[in-house]
This record gives C-alpha cells, sequence and structure tokens, in this order.
C-alpha cells in the first residue's frame, strides 16, 4: 500500500479543494491502493474534511487527518524566521513526518502539483540506506549566492515538492530534530524554511531522483504533461485560469465533491426529475378524464337502449293516451 502524505492551512476554504484535485490525480493514474495522510491546522472545515472523506471512499483507498500543533521549541524558532509568512506554518509540517506517521516511508507532496503517472513507480524506488529520495531544483540557479551563504551547494540542492522519506532511516539518525531546530534558528534569514532545513540535514545522505518526478512547469518544453509529477512551482498556479496548465487541473477537478460542473448536473437532475413528475401528473389527470368521459358515453346509451319503462313514461307524461283499469278489476269492485 502506497503511504501519501499532504500538508496544508485553509484559511479561505480554497487549500483544501487544491489538496482534493491533487488526490483526484493521484487515484486517476494509480492502480495500487493509497493510504492518505493529511496535516492539517484547526482551519480545516468540516464540510471539506468530508469532502475529502467522500473523495478517498469514492476510489475506495483511505485517509487519515493529523491535527497539528507544532511543538513550543519551533514555535520559538518560526516566531524569527520572516518567511514563513510567505509560505505559512502548515511548509513545516513535512519536518515532523518521522515522528507523525508510524510507517516505514511515506511520499510527500506539495498542493501545487498534479500527478500524471502511476504513483507507484516512485514508491516502488529503492532508498536503501538514504534518508530521502528527491529531485534536483531546477530554479535554484537564479538564488544560488542565497543558499551558498548557508552552507548549501547549489549542484545537490534539492526541492521539497515531491519527497521520498525514508522515515525508518530519518529515526535511526536520533538527532534529525535537533538539527533542523539549530539550523532554523542559525539562520533565520532563509528564504525557503522547510526545504534550507531538509538540505542541510539530509542532503548528505540522499537519493537524486529523475526529473520527470517533481517536473517544473516553466521547464517543461511545449508544456507536456504525460507521465511526469508536474510541479506549478512559481506565482502562476495550476488553479489559475491563465496557467498553461488549468486545462489538467480542471479534468481533475471535475473529479472531486469541489466541482462546479457536479453541482449544476445535480441541479439539471432536479430540474429533470420535477419535469418528469409534472408530465407524469398531466398524463394522469389526462387518462383520468379520458376516462369519466368515456364512462358517461356507456351509460347515455345505456339510457336509450333501455325499453318498457322508458318508453311508457314518455307517453304517460305526454297525456295522450289515459291508462285503463283491466276490466277483472272493475267488476270486483
Amino acid at each position: 500500500m502506497i503511504q501519501l502524505a499532504l500538508a496544508l492551512q485553509d484559511k479561505d476554504g480554497r487549500y483544501a479543494e487544491h489538496a482534493g484535485v491533487v488526490l483526484a490525480s493521484v487515484f486517476n493514474n494509480t492502480a495500487s491502493p493509497v493510504n492518505v495522510h493529511i496535516l492539517h491546522d484547526e482551519t480545516l472545515t468540516d464540510e471539506n474534511k468530508q469532502k475529502l472523506l467522500q473523495l478517498t471512499a469514492r476510489y475506495k483507498h483511505t485517509i487519515n487527518f493529523y491535527p497539528i500543533v507544532l511543538p513550543e521549541e519551533m514555535l520559538q524558532v518560526m516566531a524569527a524566521v520572516n518567511s514563513i509568512n510567505i509560505w505559512t506554518p502548515a511548509c513545516m509540517y513535512r519536518l515532523l513526518l518521522p515522528a507523525l506517521v508510524e510507517v516505514e516511508k511515506i511520499i510527500y507532496l506539495d498542493c501545487d502539483v498534479l500527478v500524471n503517472m502511476d504513483l507507484a513507480e516512485l514508491w516502488n524506488t529503492d532508498l536503501q540506506h538514504h534518508y530521502l529520495g528527491a529531485v534536483w531544483d531546477q530554479g535554484i540557479r537564479e538564488v544560488a549566492h542565497v543558499i551558498h551563504d548557508k552552507g548549501l551547494n547549489p549542484d545537490l540542492y534539492f526541492n521539497s515538492g515531491v519527497v521520498l522519506f525514508s522515515l525508518n532511516n530519518i529515526r535511526s539518525h536520533v538527532t534529525w530534530y535537533q538539527e533542523t531546530i539549530n539550523f532554523l534558528r542559525n539562520y533565520p534569514d532563509s528564504t525557503m524554511p522547510d526545504q534550507d532545513a531538509l538540505n542541510a540535514v539530509f542532503g548528505g545522505n540522499y537519493l537524486p531522483l529523475d526529473l520527470h518526478y517533481n517536473f517544473f512547469n516553466l521547464t517543461i518544453p511545449d508544456h507536456n504533461y504525460s507521465s511526469k509529477i508536474v510541479h506549478f512551482a512559481g506565482p502562476v498556479k495550476s488553479w489559475d485560469q491563465e496557467s498553461p496548465g488549468w486545462g489538467l487541473y480542471r479534468k481533475y477537478l471535475r473529479l472531486t465533491p469541489w466541482s462546479p460542473f457536479r453541482a449544476i448536473r445535480k441541479r439539471r437532475k432536479r430540474k429533470v426529475r420535477y419535469v418528469n413528475l409534472r408530465l407524469k401528473r398531466i398524463r394522469k389527470l389526462k387518462l383520468r378524464a379520458k376516462r369519466r368521459a368515456r364512462a358517461h358515453v356507456i351509460f347515455s346509451k345505456l339510457r336509450v337502449a333501455r325499453p318498457g319503462k322508458s318508453r311508457r313514461h314518455h307517453v304517460m307524461k305526454s297525456g295522450k293516451v289515459r291508462l285503463l283499469r283491466p276490466s277483472g278489476i272493475r267488476k270486483l269492485l
């Protein structure tokens, strides 16, 4: 079973939708069973949680929710890191995966990726003794001088949007958490705090993965998204209508409970059901009226066809013939 983790903070109620689209892209392309782990804070509403449950159940996978309360020591360190307000505290949740999820290994995905391939291919990667597997960051050359100052090598620097973690190997490195805290404390000017910390602590022992496992949208020739995990790193996300990935995002959005097309279909079904009920009632009324008219015609024919009484009644009523008593009766009288 594939273990998959996503992290989100959902202040405006939209990020749960993006997480749902990521899951739909995974479920639609992956045949193996998937066990999902959602790391979240109090901003995830019950309604959106129910939609995530509904989506997962529809594809016959499983899902778990982890309400995150960050350790006090990490909160104190994060308070000095200015870029946290840009990325939100949820970006730090992936750093706690070894302590949160009791599995041997796990795939972590950012909510701005779309999985357009079978995730089992990444899952079956043998990490051996490595802490994690990740893809070299395709945009790091632009800020190479920034990470140099933190002792990080741009040639080996990996992106943390798609990571295959060997949690058992990380747990065996008992000082991993304290090393993470120390890096954040020593470099409060970090512009990508979670990613920098992961590179600082685990960058010396990670497995470089093929580019198609975390292909930046901006570097894909002709925006050919087939057989790739596409990462919309940068200001333009897949859910922006001007994005070249908008069509692919909309394709997977249709598979989720957030789909506007699904709401339209529901309204259309309700309207069709209402019209059908009206037509059925009209047909019943017409049939009833037709039966009444037929019964009236039959009754009228029966009245005309009755002999004796009706004819005698009309003759007596006209006054032209006087009804005589039989002679036998006169004699008796």
